[in-house]
């Protein structure tokens, strides 16, 4: 896999600079039937009294931190994110508390949180299991971290159909280009069992009913190894081509997804 997937100068200076990727990403879900809100169906999971002192390690543009206000939640809330790009974004949704840092080595005290928050982040960590250990430290006892992150069958159709037009256009191994392949549903639990006690996996099942090609086009595009290779541009043509292909031929682009959180405590 790509280094880049891991490389904090990459992912905050480049692919996460702004929100604007990943909004891109966000944005493909407004086609899921049923609906689920991932922020809620999460938070839910952690059976918060609205008093907790919460982490959200990683916050990317807010997603979750806006959830939390939306909730009420009386309890102190900081968001970190190792970009400052995506608190500009945070700042938006959150009234929350925000901070440029690090997963492996947080700038907290022991047992400063109730809740620590790693919301499909840690496969973008180099080294997760120096960020496991941090959350498990930042809790105090009694506490509960939740990570978030995706199927290896997340999103399946839509691997398959863009790993082809890779593979045929540039050769690209596909899988180079999904991080969440490194710390996923299937794998994560055997990570963060060797810091915390009980891990709980959850899973949520939907699918994507797209019928507006664009939307597809700006989820691929959002990606920045595929917007940046070399063969760009006859890359997005033949994504777009097959996109509308199936559209017209079926009346939709049927994607599922597969999200998992793991309850840690």
């Amino acid at each position: 896999m790509s280094d880049r997937l891991v490389d904090p100068h990459y992912l905050s200076g480049v692919q996460y600079a702004s929100d604007s990727n990943l909004s891109a990403r966000q944005a493909i879900y407004r086609f899921q039937q049923p609906l689920i809100r991932s922020s809620a169906w999460a938070l839910d999971l952690a059976q918060l009294d609205g008093e907790e002192r919460i982490l959200d390690a990683g916050c990317g543009n807010g997603l979750h931190l806006a959830e939390l206000g939306r909730r009420g939640h009386r309890g102190a809330v900081c968001g970190m994110d190792l970009s400052n790009g995506m608190l500009t974004a945070a700042r938006v949704r959150s009234a929350a508390a925000l901070l440029v840092g690090d997963a492996q080595s947080l700038p907290f005290l022991d047992a400063s949180f109730d809740c620590v928050l790693a919301m499909h982040m840690l496969y973008h960590v180099p080294d997760r299991d120096a960020a496991i250990a941090e959350f498990r430290r930042v809790l105090r006892p009694g506490g509960v971290a939740l990570a978030l992150t995706n199927s290896r069958r997340h999103l399946a159709e839509l691997n398959e159909m863009v790993g082809s037009v890779l593979y045929e256009i540039n050769g690209t191994d596909p899988a180079s280009l999904r991080a969440y392949l490194r710390f996923s549903s299937e794998s994560g639990e055997t990570e963060l069992r060797r810091h915390f006690a009980t891990v709980v996996r959850n899973d949520v099942e939907s699918t994507l009913v797209v019928t507006d090609a664009e939307a597809i086009v700006a989820y691929v595009a959002s990606m920045g190894s595929v917007a940046r290779a070399q063969s760009g541009r006859r890359i997005m043509q033949e994504v777009e081509r097959r996109t509308r292909a199936v559209i017209d031929r079926e009346g939709a682009f049927r994607i599922r997804t597969e999200v998992g959180c793991f309850v840690c405590r």
